[in-house]
């Protein structure tokens, strides 16, 4: 799937985009790849759908992947895990890319690989098989409350069972600031992975620009718009040490264009050792590669303080939505965006450090309470992944509520489906939950 980019790249496209062929070869063989939308819903899958499918596939999987391609889950969910903001707009955006993604027909003619046969097959078919959904306000959108029961397209879910994927770094993903970066990264790590081979990677990979455009579904193919396209996303993947290099060979039509990256490059290159410092940054998640070149850049002793000071940010509370980014950030800084706590909250801490009683045991800090919607939301995962079709979409929106005001109480609930489910009972716990939840709607109609 990543291979063949699915969906373009481009943030925004006409509503008039409304389809794209691709033809290609695969092993000497003609090869075509098209895809047809409808202006109603903004044209052909673009930008945020990438996150959005790429969240939903790694759902589907955490999941344990059901046979029939059945994913339950809810609106804040997915946009969690794309790493978008929960917000009226993502909400809305999200109910256009699941339309765009239920409605565009996508038809792989000898292009789609059959990894257990070890042929490739023509395939047709929608992203998303079936929709459902519960909407919580008047327009019929989605919202936080919001409950999905969605099918994945057939041969999507036996690639995936089959495991002829390639797993995203999804905290590096979803650190990326835009759609576009977003997209192109997604797109090049599958395209450095050879399809009848995909375990060693490639150190360079090499491509037509125009063929490119193709493959990155840019509307307009003008070799200089295709350049400009793309050179944001070029700089935030060398600034982010994914790619060590871009480089252009030719012009007009016949141009070439050459991505390195930086992992391979660079431990080819690099003759310095795994010293004790590296392995400290891999041990924050920052690749061997990255971390070289960063001690090659700043020197060990920067390198080295400003990974003490990303420690005592840590320490002191500071909110990272990707550590191994803050990391690299930090030892990068040069404008002291990073400001350590105050003379006095630090002399406070060293107070208070010195009083053991005061210091909360592993059990008690693990036990901190969370606020009651992340309880929800846990709570309201487990139970989908246990009970599955058990409940219908409108059930689980009705769950959710309930939850809410504490009839069931998540944490308890939970707790007993996950015995019933030991305990081979599950079908009895669900007459009994819909029961209680039938109860509670007729005493309580406004928590529906």
């Amino acid at each position: 799937m990543g291979r063949l980019g699915l969906i373009s790249i481009q943030e925004r496209v006409p509503d008039s985009f409304t389809s794209w062929t691709v033809d290609f070869h695969v092993e000497g063989r003609p090869a075509r790849l098209s895809c047809d939308a409808i202006p109603k819903y903004g044209g052909v899958p673009h930008g945020l759908d990438g996150d959005i499918s790429t969240a939903l596939i790694d759902l589907y999987v955490e999941d344990g992947c059901p046979e029939d391609g059945t994913l339950h889950t809810t609106a804040y969910q997915i946009l969690k895990r794309a790493g978008l903001h929960d917000s009226g707009r993502y909400y809305q955006n999200l109910r256009q890319t699941l339309f765009r993604l239920r409605t565009s027909t996508y038809t792989a003619s000898e292009a789609w690989r059959d990894h257990r046969r070890g042929n490739w097959t023509t395939v047709t078919f929608n992203y998303l098989e079936a929709l459902e959904f519960t909407s919580g306000d008047e327009d019929l959108g989605l919202s936080r409350s919001s409950t999905l029961k969605i099918r994945l397209a057939s041969p999507i879910t036996k690639s995936i069972r089959a495991q002829y994927t390639k797993p995203l770094d999804l905290e590096f993903l979803t650190s990326l600031d835009r759609p576009l970066t977003r997209a192109l990264y997604r797109l090049l790590d599958a395209r450095r992975y050879p399809p009848e081979d995909p375990r060693e990677p490639l150190a360079s990979f090499t491509v037509n620009l125009i063929d490119w455009a193709e493959a990155c579904k840019i509307v307009d193919r003008r070799s200089n718009k295709i350049r400009s396209t793309l050179q944001g996303a070029h700089e935030e993947l060398m600034e982010r040490q994914y790619l060590s290099a871009v480089e252009y060979e030719g012009r007009g039509q016949k141009q070439e264009l050459t991505y390195r990256f930086a992992d391979l490059a660079d431990q080819e290159e690099s003759t310095l050792p795994d010293s004790p410092l590296i392995l400290e940054l891999e041990e924050y998640r920052v690749s061997g590669a990255v971390a070289r070149r960063l001690i090659e850049e700043y020197g060990e002793t920067h390198v080295q303080a400003r990974l003490s000071k990303f420690i005592r940010l840590l320490a002191g509370g500071f909110k990272a939505r990707n550590r191994s980014a803050l990391l690299v950030d930090i030892i990068r800084d040069s404008d002291d965006k990073y400001p350590e706590p105050d003379a006095p909250r630090e002399k406070a801490k060293k107070k208070s450090s010195t009083s053991p009683s005061n210091m909360p045991t592993l059990v008690e800090a693990t036990d901190e309470p969370q606020p009651l919607e992340a309880q929800v939301e846990a709570a309201l995962k487990t139970l989908q992944f246990l009970l599955r079709e058990r409940l219908s979409v409108s059930e689980y929106a009705l769950l959710r509520m309930g939850m809410i005001v504490g009839q069931p109480d998540p944490q308890e609930v939970t707790r007993l489906a996950s015995r019933a489910k030991v305990e081979g009972s599950l079908d009895a716990f669900t007459a009994g939950l819909l029961q209680h939840l039938g109860h509670l709607q007729t005493a309580h109609p406004d928590v529906t």
